[in-house]
């Protein structure tokens, strides 16, 4: 039984292996095809690392460990490493693609030769006993085309049409046997499924109905495919089939003519995002204002709502307090709900017009005689206002941390400061405060980071606003460096600049890196003071 057993597990691994790696063989060549060297790398990483722990039995205590390197491979190093790439690159609307796939589509375009513009002639409409439609195509007196009419999925499978002069006799059409003639009214009553179809002359070029006609015959036109550009591979440049020129690569596009063909191709730029950055002035002088505004809401969020969950948590972390758990219960529930919840929630509350919190002090308005404050409107009101919710947001999470750390504190020591005739006051600022720092410092820290790139409550609650006047780009004076970025690489209206976007990502990262290593130092040596006591 218990080698049945053995067998079993051994059969039931091996056929989870052979299924994992038939998709890495299967996600190979798909990767190749993309070009997608990151993505390769990571799957390549994956099946090896998988395949040397599963197969042997060398590296035991790998099998529980390697499930969670894989996720931090796929969900934190490759998007990380990725977006540094990215952001070395000029990978933007119009140069997404590589330089292959962009060739593939060009090559696809196509255009009308000159003689074939505008070329009409007689076009006749008939049917067969199966209900299908062919087309008689009079060019001229000498081209006569007759052809079953298809649409566009038929196109590269049908015959081409073929050259059928004995369908006029004397200069006038004679219905071929086995055929009926669509008259006027016929073809209108069709006219949706008619100018679907085509007549396909040779490869390039089909002719299509273009206008029905209730007396004689209706009107034809020639719609070509003629292939626009092909690549020279010689000259690494691509040639234009309508005009006879040759256009070169200039940078990440071709150029033809002096002008640059769309799309172009992802290619390195070095450190020119960054630069771009610090040296146009009209992102410099808005960047400044709102690195200046991100850091202030970030440590001012901290502050406020750290001030309101300890105060809420040393009022209730009395003993014998009643309805303590009730109290709890009720200032945790902010936190429950989700943020973009509560963000929408406040932004209707705070219209500065039928808002409840205008209704409310519209009493306190009367009496000061000031008038009603134009929430989210103004530079002021709208900072206070984005400060107020993210405090609403955040105090049951400083709640929750401060109450489990209050109550991890010995109170003899407290007991023996009053003893000592230590005041309530210079009791918690000597050693409640400094005990609990040492315990929520790193906590703290993290929520410093989180709300240094805050983009849902910014995106949701002002939208950034209101607008800074007089400036060349889209900014707010709520925007922080996570929002500034969404607006001036994806919603600035030039398309998408994911280079631009990733540079700046990168020194958001190097910003809370050097402030968390700060703060961890500092916390290090609360934890050397006061760790023992």
């Amino acid at each position: 039984m218990i080698y049945l057993s053995m067998t079993l597990s051994k059969i039931f691994k091996y056929t989870l292996l052979a299924i994992f790696n038939a998709l890495i063989v299967y996600a190979v060549p798909l990767a190749l095809t993309f070009e997608s060297w990151f993505f390769l790398s990571l799957i390549l990483v994956i099946g090896i690392l998988v395949n040397i722990v599963y197969f042997t039995d060398r590296f035991q205590p790998m099998k529980w460990i390697l499930p969670g390197m894989i996720f931090m491979l796929s969900f934190v190093v490759f998007p990380a490493v990725y977006n540094t790439y990215v952001s070395f690159t000029n990978w933007s609307t119009g140069h997404i693609l590589t330089k292959t796939q962009a060739i593939g589509v060009l090559e696809d375009r196509v255009f009308t030769p000159d003689d074939q513009k505008g070329l009409e002639f007689e076009m006749y409409i008939l049917q067969d006993i199966d209900l299908n439609f062919y087309y008689v195509a009079n060019l001229d007196s000498e081209n006569i085309l007759f052809g079953k009419a298809v649409s566009d999925n038929e196109i590269f499978s049908t015959s081409y049409a073929t050259h059928e002069p004995s369908l006029f006799i004397d200069g006038e059409f004679s219905t071929p046997d086995g055929y009926y003639q669509l008259s006027g009214k016929e073809q209108i009553a069709n006219s949706t499924t008619l100018q679907e179809l085509s007549l396909v002359i040779d490869k390039n070029t089909r002719a299509q109905l273009y206008k029905i006609s209730v007396f004689g015959a209706s009107t034809g036109r020639l719609t070509s495919t003629s292939q626009l550009y092909t690549y020279d591979e010689m000259n690494d440049a691509l040639f234009n089939n309508a005009t006879n020129t040759l256009c070169p690569v200039v940078k990440d596009n071709f150029e033809c003519e002096g002008k640059e063909i769309e799309p172009g191709w992802r290619v390195y730029v070095g450190g020119e995002n960054y630069s771009k950055l610090f040296s146009s002035q009209r992102i410099r002088g808005p960047l400044g204002v709102v690195t200046k505004w991100t850091f202030q809401f970030a440590l001012l969020s901290v502050i406020f709502s750290f001030a309101v969950g300890l105060l809420l948590s040393m009022i209730l972390n009395k003993d014998g307090l009643k309805f303590q758990r009730i109290y709890r219960a009720v200032f945790i529930l902010p936190y429950a709900i989700p943020a973009f919840v509560s963000a929408l929630v406040w932004k209707g509350l705070l219209n500065p017009d039928y808002g409840v919190i205008n209704s409310w002090l519209g009493p306190l308005y009367e009496m000061l005689d000031i008038e009603p404050v134009k929430w989210l409107k103004t530079k002021e009101s709208a900072r206070s206002a984005v400060l107020l919710v993210n405090t609403w947001l955040g105090f049951p999470y400083m709640f929750l941390i401060t109450t489990g750390a209050l109550q991890s504190i010995p109170k003899e020591l407290i007991e023996a400061a009053k003893v000592d005739g230590a005041t309530g006051i210079q009791s918690f600022w000597r050693i409640t405060f400094p005990l609990l720092m040492v315990s929520i410092s790193p906590l703290l820290i993290g929520s410093f980071a989180f709300n240094f790139n805050n983009f849902t409550l910014i995106f949701l609650l002002s939208g950034g606003g209101p607008p800074i006047i007089g400036s060349e780009v889209s900014v707010g004076w709520t925007d922080i460096l996570i929002s500034f970025t969404y607006k001036l690489a994806i919603s600035g209206g030039r398309g998408n600049l994911f280079g631009l976007a990733s540079s700046v990502t990168i020194i958001i990262f190097a910003l809370v890196l050097i402030i968390s290593a700060i703060s961890f130092r500092y916390t290090k040596r609360l934890e050397r003071i006061y760790g023992n006591i």
